[in-house]
């Protein structure tokens, strides 16, 4: 999953659970590092290394961004900073997980992700409607989620059509990079791809000739995917996991078998940890400084606030939970819940009465030794660097 930026460079582009884990060809010592997550500490980054098959944190810090912001045009790439990380990162290899706007990752049919590569539009998202009434038809079920077929213009009279790439393989068409796996599913892929002048701008800015002097580009939500690699209990379930995914502006729901994935999906109608928040500050008249304490402590009962806002989350991780095991056998009574900095009492509770389910809200480096002195007061905030660093892992060098 190589994309040649030069003769003599490359970069990597991945997916989690595409690698051989570990192995004796994977890497042992790299840098994960977030870039344009918006956070105003800076860009969150870990330093992963191997010592005596166990994965070690050896820096956790936020570091201070490159100069300038990500090109949105062909005309803004020559305007290339060089950015060299501090000396606790400069480890062999780095991976970024890089938030763009102009970025597209998902599932899809094969026929959506190739019109995207000829119109260069985005696969069209299901509804949340419109995937329940499929997944009843295909699956037989009171409840499911399969991505629904997507309605696609026709390409134009003249227009080349792509070839869906290979598993793995990335492709340049209609000026953008294209990376496709399938899905355990039939005509279902994931898919990643991002404006092929965002690529190359990525991939110089690192400085030749220094550490780190490899590297590996992800979208930040194939980063998120593979945040959960090393968590114990995904190692117990032998890689058959449901998770849900908490960011700032969104939740995600991340289904996988056997190690690999076979679901993502946006909660829709549904915002992020910021939205909670606000739903707290507002709904219970409390000061912004105390949001913290009434989801932490419970000074003040949340419920007013937060019933209305997880609800339609739980309504839909039901749906999640059918799909996975009508249509792939996997028994989710026990599901992840990551990247919730405050508050997963309370979902944990939700989630027992509501569906009598068993969530479980672990660190994100629950199962990562950490060595001495590594300060890891905000563990959720390097959840997208620390599944970069996980992803690239897994890519053999």
């Amino acid at each position: 999953m190589k994309i040649q930026l030069t003769k003599n460079k490359t970069i990597e582009f991945g997916f989690p659970g595409t690698g051989n884990g570990g192995g004796a060809k994977s890497k042992v010592d790299l840098v994960g590092v977030e870039l344009f997550s918006g956070d105003a500490r800076g860009c969150p980054a870990v330093r992963l290394y191997r010592k005596k098959n166990l994965w070690r944190l050896g820096a956790a810090d936020f570091i201070k961004p490159p100069d300038g912001e990500l090109p949105v045009s062909w005309e803004d790439t020559p305007r290339q900073p060089k950015w060299e990380l501090p000396h606790d990162f400069q480890s062999p290899s780095a991976a970024l997980a890089v938030n763009s706007q102009l970025g597209s990752f998902g599932q899809a049919s094969s026929e959506a992700i190739i019109q995207e590569m000829i119109h260069g539009a985005a696969p069209v998202k299901e509804s949340a409607s419109a995937a329940s009434e499929i997944g009843k038809r295909r699956l037989g079920i009171k409840h499911a989620i399969t991505p629904a077929q997507p309605a696609t213009p026709q390409p134009a009279a003249n227009a080349k059509r792509p070839e869906l790439p290979n598993d793995g393989i990335p492709v340049s068409e209609n000026g953008r990079r294209f990376v496709v796996r399938p899905f355990a599913e039939d005509d279902f892929h994931l898919y990643a791809s991002m404006p092929e002048f965002q690529a190359l701008w990525l991939g110089r800015l690192l400085p030749e000739g220094k550490r780190p002097t490899a590297g590996s580009i992800q979208l930040a939500e194939s980063a998120l995917m593979a945040s959960i690699l090393v968590q114990p209990e995904y190692l117990e379930a032998k890689g058959n996991m449901l998770a849900i995914i908490v960011r700032e502006n969104a939740i995600y729901f991340a289904g996988y078998k056997e190690g690999l994935p076979v679901l993502w999906r946006r909660c829709p109608n549904t915002r992020g940890y910021m939205a909670m928040r606000n739903a707290v500050r507002k709904t219970l008249g409390v000061d912004e400084e105390l949001v913290d304490s009434v989801l932490e402590d419970s000074l003040v009962d949340p419920r007013p606030a937060l019933e209305p806002f997880i609800h339609p989350v739980l309504e839909q991780l039901e749906l999640a939970r059918a799909y996975l095991t009508g249509k792939h056998r996997i028994a989710a009574d026990k599901v992840m819940l990551v990247g919730l900095p405050r508050g997963a009492e309370h979902w944990r509770h939700y989630a027992e009465e509501a569906l009598k389910l068993q969530l479980v809200a672990p660190s994100p480096f629950a199962g990562i030794e950490i060595d001495k002195g590594v300060k890891t007061d905000d563990p959720t905030a390097f959840l997208a660097a620390l599944g970069a660093a996980l992803a690239a892992a897994e890519a053999e060098t």
